[in-house]
């Protein structure tokens, strides 16, 4: 069979690989991306020695199905298709990777450019491109959906009942699903169902497409119908905020997809044949991201409890599971192999009550030597809520039921990123850029002065000295006379007046309070009183804590809002919010008993959060609710090296903020500089007086505004004589000058031993800094070497400008075949440089 290609007939050799309506690998992928079932795929073998020249490699765009010539180009063709169809197989808006050699009504030719040709424009990285395909949901086959980005894809059926058939990565051009799972899995009033009652005939150690037949669990919630949105914002916030990045979308681009489902025919309670359930899947633009949520509604007066909800269950492949298998509370509590190892990372959207756990399937006993990981993203305890009645913004009083029940119950969100390798440093830029969507309030970064000094005089010295360094934020430190839950007239007109002077000045004003954490019985923040108390569930005794599902959070929550509205403070140090605790009382407004308690405290403490985040506040809080609108987490310190020798504290805070740069974004964490005594330590560790300990002082600036990462300057000045104030302000400029690479992802180049060279390199490929390499000289010798940085995530592909600490001209440096440069170095001992990066392509 011949095919004539625009003229190229000589030495054509057409081979048909594929014919009829056959489902192999090659055809479902172009049917996902097409959107479409291809009755007929050919796949055309150009042998030509005219137009291959001699070492070029073939870039096939189906790698998996077929063999590959090694000395020609590959042609596909497409019978009964459009051109605009075969550029959507373009997924990253690539032109340059293909181009159409024929077209006509009948058929398309597209070759596939080679990899020579290519070294101007490098093979396409939804880390490094703008991708701008939409999120669509598409028709396959019968009783089929498909939700895609063109980078994952999860496809459902519809009949005989819904359940997920396959969740695809273009990425590793591989499916990540194993088996077929439910959907969800709820407990109401101590009876399971599961949501979703699809079953399949296939054995679970793997997926056996050609031999498969469904058939519908009768005990399980029914798919009903199915609906789209658009993505909702769930708090606000605004682009460009405190020199956020203006280019961030808010609310991320994408697609909402809804599913209901109807309770089985024969259920366990009366009342349960009440319950709606509804799934929502939500995929966004120019990310392998999706986030899965359960929604619960019923509003009949009979109560029901929801005991348990699992919101994502997985089989998957062994490549997309960690390689210890555990729950995770957290996400910076895995293992450094764990979410690594795997190519699908996986974390929720509240700071406490969820777990993701991998373990093995239990159905693996039946299939000696098979390995079948299987994921579930669940509450840990409960959520035990209450659903009745009829109410007004989600929540009811009900006759002889007093607490908080709930007409809509909304789950915490599973976020499922498909990362496509387990290189360390392409994970940790993948959940950089989830950080950023999802989170993009993480990216603010006020540089602050947390002053201990807060004297209306000492105040307004501070604020003149900020203002000749260029600080922007002024925080009334922890250990001082402020007191946020005084909010009497006369003490709300003196910080008024203060804050005025700060806001002339062009400079914000925050302040410390301990929200709910050792505000209980006997507890160091002091008790917010008695009735407020957590109630220990094993002793009965109050506990140490405020419960924050009490009376306990209306009021604090007033206090302030007071603050906001009346003072016009922009930030809080929330200290000890809400930590994760139980709470057995029967007495408290918002939560009924130890079964919700865990559930309302995390929900409400989110809310206050939420709140606040209406006018625009800025939050330091040290726990991980920044789904919720908080800021910044501290960086994974122990507040005690604060206490050691200055040397030693900055040594160990730099290997800190390397490795938590793993797992964090610069804007999301900060660090502590004890201008004063912070923990002890005495003059050993403060860096006061500033001029004397000037190199130190120097260090800490360079490090921490070096990295990007916000730093608690803590003391009553920020200098104390020209030197130290022209040092001071020499490193605020720097950083306010290339603010939007220092803000950038991270990568590492050298971790800091203290017995060479350390480096990291801020990378982004979206703006004019590509690159900004910080290099530091720990010790006592001057170093010589060729310092090699990795140029790849700079979206750099040919020349890179390079300017030592920002001195012209540049140097053009032509990157190796690994995107990398090498740069000749020499710094002498206990210094500081730096390298801007521009491209020259």
């Amino acid at each position: 069979m011949l095919h004539q290609c625009n003229g190229y007939t000589s030495g054509v050799l057409a081979v048909t690989l594929l014919s009829g309506y056959h489902y192999t690998p090659g055809v479902l992928f172009l049917n996902r991306l097409l959107g479409k079932n291809l009755k007929k795929l050919e796949v055309v073998y150009i042998v030509t020695s005219l137009l291959v020249p001699t070492g070029m490699a073939i870039i096939p765009l189906v790698t998996h199905s077929y063999g590959l010539s090694s000395d020609g180009t590959i042609c596909y063709i497409y019978a009964n298709t459009s051109v605009a169809l075969i550029e959507r197989l373009a997924l990253w808006d690539a032109p340059a990777m293909f181009t159409l050699i024929a077209t006509s009504t009948a058929m398309i030719v597209m070759v596939i450019k080679l990899a020579s040709q290519l070294s101007a424009s490098r093979p396409a990285d939804w880390l490094l491109d703008t991708i701008t395909t939409e999120v669509t949901l598409t028709n396959e086959g019968e009783g089929g959906i498909v939700l895609s980005n063109g980078l994952i894809s999860r496809s459902f059926l519809l009949s005989p009942d819904f359940g997920t058939v396959d969740f695809y990565s273009f990425g590793t051009d591989a499916s990540i699903l194993r088996a077929i799972s439910p959907e969800a899995v709820v407990t109401l009033d101590g009876e399971e169902y599961n949501v979703g009652g699809l079953l399949s005939s296939v054995q679970p150690d793997y997926f056996n497409r050609t031999d498969i037949s469904y058939q519908v669990d009768p005990t399980a919630f029914h798919y009903v119908s199915h609906t789209t949105s658009q993505p909702v914002a769930p708090f606000h916030w605004e682009p460009g905020l405190r020199h956020s990045p203006s280019y961030s979308q808010w609310p991320p681009q994408g697609l909402t997809l809804q599913v209901q489902f109807g309770p089985p025919a024969i259920v366990k309670r009366p009342e349960h044949a009440n319950v709606i359930i509804v799934i929502s899947y939500e995929m966004y633009v120019g990310i392998p991201l999706m986030s899965k949520w359960v929604s619960i509604l019923y509003s009949r007066i009979s109560p029901v409890r929801i005991d348990s909800c699992v919101v994502e269950l997985l089989a998957t492949q062994k490549p997309y599971a960690p390689s210890v298998f555990d729950a995770y509370p957290f996400p910076w509590e895995h293992d450094n192999n764990a979410p690594t190892s795997s190519w699908l990372y996986v974390e929720t959207t509240i700071a406490h009550d969820s777990a993701v756990e991998w373990s093995q399937d239990s159905r693996a006993q039946f299939f000696p030597g098979s390995d079948q990981p299987y994921l579930t993203v669940y509450y840990s305890s409960g959520p035990g809520v209450f659903m009745a009645g009829n109410s007004q913004g989600g929540r009811s009083w009900v006759r002889d039921f007093p607490q908080p029940a709930l007409t809509e119950f909304d789950s915490f969100k599973a976020l499922l990123l498909v990362t496509d390798s387990s290189d360390r440093e392409r994970v940790s830029l993948s959940r950089a850029r989830m950080t950023r969507l999802l989170t993009p309030q993480t990216q603010e970064n006020p540089i602050f002065f947390h002053a201990t000094n807060v004297t209306s005089d000492g105040f307004r010295a501070s604020i003149d000295q900020m203002a000749s360094v260029g600080f922007e934020m002024f925080i009334f430190s922890f250990g001082t006379s402020f007191q946020l839950e005084d909010t009497s007239p006369a003490y709300l007109q003196q910080i008024t007046a203060d804050v005025q002077y700060a806001v002339a000045h062009g400079i914000e004003v925050g302040g410390y309070d301990l929200v709910c954490l050792e505000r209980g019985q006997g507890g160091y923040g002091g008790n917010v009183g008695p009735q407020w108390d957590v109630v220990n569930p094993t002793s009965g005794s109050l506990g140490l804590d405020a419960c924050f599902a009490s009376g306990w959070e209306d009021k604090i929550t007033n206090i302030f809002l007071i603050w906001v509205q009346q003072v016009n403070l922009t930030m809080f140090e929330t200290d000890g919010p809400y930590g994760g605790g139980p709470c057995s009382s029967h007495n408290h407004t918002h939560h009924w008993d130890l079964e919700d308690s865990v559930y309302w405290q995390t929900r409400l403490q989110g809310e206050f959060f939420m709140t606040l985040k209406e006018h625009n506040v800025f939050f330091n809080q040290p726990d991980w609710y920044f789904h919720q609108g908080g800021n910044k987490v501290g960086m994974g310190y122990d507040e005690d090296q604060y206490s050691l020798p200055r040397w030693q504290d900055l040594s160990i805070s730099r290997q800190g903020m390397y490795d938590d740069t793993y797992n964090f974004i610069p804007t999301q964490g900060w660090m502590q500089v004890p201008l004063v005594d912070y923990h002890g330590g005495g003059a050993a560790a403060a860096f006061e007086p500033l001029t004397q300990n000037l190199l130190e002082y120097e260090w800490a600036l360079a490090q921490y505004l070096g990295y990007g990462v916000a730093a608690c300057y803590r003391g009553y000045e920020l200098y104390d004589s020209p030197v130290a104030q022209a040092m001071v302000k020499k490193w605020v400029d720097f950083y306010k000058q290339y603010r939007d690479i220092l803000i950038s992802d991270i990568v590492h180049v050298r971790r800091p031993d203290m017995q060479d060279f350390d480096c990291i390199l801020h990378v982004n490929p979206r703006i004019n800094n590509r690159g900004l390499a910080m290099v530091f000289n720990p010790t006592g010798s001057t170093l010589s070497w060729n310092l090699t940085l990795p140029l790849y995530y700079t979206g750099i592909s040919n020349k890179a400008q390079v300017f030592q600490e920002g001195i012209s001209p540049p140097t053009v440096f032509s990157l190796d075949r690994d995107y990398s440069i090498s740069i000749p170095v020499k710094m002498t001992p206990t210094s500081i440089t730096w390298f801007l990066i521009w491209s020259g392509d």
